[in-house]
């Protein structure tokens, strides 16, 4: 595992959430925030700080 800032998340990448699962990233965009919207294929999303660092699978 891998952790890089949530504005580097691209499709496919898999992110572990807090339930130490890995969840497909199907969209990023940029949030009015400046932070970074994430919706998975299960249809779940979330909103992180650009500069957030998230928890990878290679």
């Amino acid at each position: 595992m891998n952790y890089i800032t949530a504005d580097s998340l691209g499709r496919n990448d898999r992110v572990v959430v807090d339930d130490g699962l890995p969840y497909l990233v199907d969209k990023v965009s940029e949030a009015t925030d400046g932070g970074v919207l994430v919706q998975f294929s299960s249809g779940d999303t979330a909103h992180y700080a650009a500069e957030d660092e998230v928890r990878i699978l290679d």
